[in-house]
């Protein structure tokens, strides 16, 4: 099984735990966890399908540490976003990483579900600890991104070893030629 889907298992087993705010329908708990089975797949795969995900009119609220540590807060429509990614992915850079989603709560008000939890970045290894996504089904009845709360830090936070050192002792066993 590969990381990626491990990871979504990982995340389908806290979803059953975590639809706590109000017993929520088990149908829609299942939605839910479809729903964010497609996002963390086409995510983790930088899948230009997650465009779908989203509709024209969602709301994408982004929050940018730069290099300089400068902060810098965006929002964007829905088409706007999609726009920028799909730009990103046609210029050979998608601005997709992969990430992992830790202690997921799902909270449902009969229309909408918003799913709160800590968002990893497994290129940078930084957290985004206020991670908020909103999805309701639209017209046709299939769920999309409606609102999106996503803070994005470029600096590399990832720790390197302590050393870079390869042990290389290698031995061989010899058989005395007769």
């Amino acid at each position: 099984m590969n990381h990626a889907v491990s990871k979504v298992a990982c995340l389908l087993l806290l979803c059953s735990q975590m639809a706590n705010a109000t017993e929520l329908d088990k149908q829609l708990v299942l939605n839910a966890k479809h729903f964010l089975t497609a996002y963390l797949n086409y995510t983790n795969t930088r899948n230009i399908n997650l465009l779908k995900l989203y509709s024209d009119d969602a709301t994408i609220k982004v929050t940018v540490t730069t290099l300089d540590r400068a902060t810098k807060e965006t929002t964007f429509s829905g088409q706007a976003w999609k726009r920028l990614l799909r730009e990103s992915w046609y210029s050979g850079q998608p601005a997709v990483e992969p990430v992992e989603l830790h202690n997921v709560s799902i909270q449902g008000n009969g229309t909408d579900l918003e799913v709160s939890a800590q968002r990893y970045s497994q290129i940078r290894c930084y957290w985004d600890n206020n991670y908020k996504v909103t999805f309701a089904k639209n017209e046709t009845r299939e769920y999309q991104i409606i609102n999106e709360t996503l803070y994005i830090d470029h600096k590399n936070q990832c720790q390197t070893p302590d050393t870079l050192t390869i042990n290389q002792d290698i031995k061989i066993n010899q058989i005395p030629q007769p």
